[in-house]
């Protein structure tokens, strides 16, 4: 019984690199400014505040990524409701790609043989034929 944890610790590595990037810029927007300082002229210390670029970078790059991120979505959104989705008058907002449409030389042939019996498999019957039938004068 051998058990494959190499998806636990990659997830696991996942969890830790974001919080960690989420803790470091947490403290990168908490520190104080150079001339706050006061006290705290540690070497480290301020060889960290040259080393990083500005706070309000963090501001920067946040909204950057929230506005690429609701930029996408509306673009995806588009894309579906554009592109992927039928027009009315397709047969495709009907039937879908495994059905079979019946096709009969009359119209007469097309009721008797197709629209009151049951069939042994799923047939559709194209739609302005059943418009035809049903809302059709009589």
């Amino acid at each position: 019984m051998t058990e494959d944890y190499s998806e636990e610790y990659e997830w696991f590595a996942y969890y830790i690199t974001v919080t960690s990037i989420l803790v470091f810029i947490i403290v990168w927007s908490l520190l104080p400014n150079e001339s706050a300082i006061g006290q705290l002229h540690n070497g480290l210390f301020k060889a960290i505040l040259e080393i990083l670029p500005q706070r309000n970078w963090v501001i920067y790059s946040q909204a950057f990524i929230l506005m690429g991120m609701l930029y996408t979505y509306f673009g995806i959104l588009m894309y579906n409701e554009d592109v992927l989705t039928p027009s009315l008058d397709d047969l495709r907002t009907i039937t879908d790609s495994k059905g079979k449409v019946a096709i009969a030389d009359s119209e007469k042939k097309l009721i008797d043989e197709y629209v009151f019996k049951e069939t042994s498999a799923i047939i559709d019957i194209p739609i302005m034929d059943v418009c035809r039938i049903l809302y059709g004068d009589k």
